[in-house]
């Protein structure tokens, strides 16, 4: 199951496609309007037919913008030029109609009908409804008035009426019924999480299980072969391996794991944008993954600390891991913080570096000590280096100390 569904929240895409739709709509009725102009043999002047069609053309030029336009001001505008140029086709046209035509006679009513579909854009319901209703208002009384010049008499358009009416009912049910895909939507992220969840709770069981079986439970049958005496050294070799692979956190914590989509959101709550700010400016390209925003949970100073010893392991890996890529995962535990630092650098032999040259005893041993936390270091010359630095949850510092070096 996808964790990530395609729901229309902001109503971007049904606006879209409904806005597409509604010019084809608006071009058949204005289209229409031309060709029945055409078949009535309206007796109307030539210069005066030319007038009447720039007025069809200018409404539906307007129409068209009205539909893909988003800002208010401009719909409003283009609404208000589309009524002005059905009210100049209405004033050439009603010149020369027949005596026995109304204000509501079909050449008047298509015209009106392509601008009442202008609400079907709106990206929300009152913007939809309040759209449409300018575009039946604004024909009308265009209609109206040019009618009235021209000297035909009033009638009221049922046909558009109908029409309008039917287009508040379509957009009522077309949203309300989007509103409840939206929550369907959200029940069904909600189960997609929690599937995803299980899942990878039963990887990480299947890879544990692995793991003991391929390093203790081996050793352990290793050992009741053994002779009674001391280990030889290939068989100790064997043991340091199998030690130093289960205290890695990549064995089980890995980026299947943690890797998580983190928002923006997390990451400024949690105080590391200005981190992961300053190690992008020195070139170095932090994927952050897990839950920064449990940071958010330790008190101010604890936070500044934690994000400082987080900043100088970072600038440790710009200045001698030789990689362009670490990654940051923040991981809770029952009673601590986690806080892991990868790369995939050149690594050193941590017992042949002095503590007091690897950059960390100050600027992060130290700080994170303060807290009550711990610092673990792993490093493999050619294989990278990880920092994992562990706090309570209710962490302070308990002292102070110099600046970071």
């Amino acid at each position: 199951m996808s964790l990530v569904l395609p729901t229309d929240v902001q109503g971007l895409v049904t606006s879209r496609a409904l806005g597409k739709a509604a010019i084809w709509v608006s071009s058949v009725f204005l289209a229409a309007t031309f060709v029945l102009l055409i078949a009535f043999r309206v007796a109307i002047p030539q210069v005066d037919i030319v007038l009447a069609l720039a007025g069809l053309a200018i409404a539906g030029v307007s129409v068209a913008g009205a539909l893909i336009v988003t800002n208010r001001v401009g719909v409003f505008t283009l609404m208000l030029a589309g009524a002005g140029g059905l009210f100049l086709f209405t004033v050439e046209i009603g010149m020369g109609a027949p005596s026995n035509w109304k204000s509501d006679a079909i050449l008047f009513s298509l015209p009106k009908i392509a601008m009442t579909v202008v609400g079907v854009a709106g990206r929300t319901l009152a913007s939809a409804v309040l759209r449409c209703t300018l575009g039946f208002v604004f024909a009308s009384v265009a209609v109206q008035i040019g009618a009235r010049v021209s000297g035909i008499p009033f009638a009221f358009d049922f046909p558009l009426i109908a029409t309008y009416l039917g287009l508040i009912v379509l957009l009522v049910t077309l949203w309300l019924g989007r509103r409840e895909s939206i929550k369907g939507a959200a029940t069904m992220q909600a189960a997609a999480v929690a599937e995803e969840r299980m899942i990878e709770r039963n990887r990480i069981a299947s890879r544990a299980s692995a793991a003991l079986h391929d390093t203790v439970l081996n050793d352990l049958h290793a050992l009741t072969l053994t002779a009674v005496g001391p280990f030889s050294e290939p068989h100790r070799a064997f043991l340091v391996r199998d030690i130093a692979a289960l205290a890695h956190p990549g064995l089980l914590v890995d980026e299947a794991m943690m890797q998580m989509r983190v928002s923006g959101e997390a990451i400024l709550t949690s105080g590391l944008a200005p981190v992961i700010q300053s190690a992008r400016a020195r070139g170095l390209a932090v994927t952050v993954s897990g839950d920064p925003g449990i940071l958010s949970e330790l008190a101010a100073p604890a936070i500044a600390e934690i994000v400082k010893a987080i900043d100088q392991s970072l600038v440790n890996v710009s200045k001698h891991a030789q990689t362009a890529e670490a990654e940051l995962a923040v991981v809770a535990g029952v009673e601590t913080i986690n806080v892991v630092v990868t790369d995939a650098g050149a690594g050193f032999d941590t017992t042949r570096v002095d503590e007091q040259r690897m950059g960390l005893r100050v600027s992060v041993r130290q700080r994170i000590e303060s807290l009550g936390g711990s610092v673990k270091i792993w490093s493999t010359p050619g294989a990278g280096t990880a920092v994992l630095m562990s706090v309570p949850r209710a962490s302070a510092p308990r002292t102070t100390h110099g600046s970071v070096h």
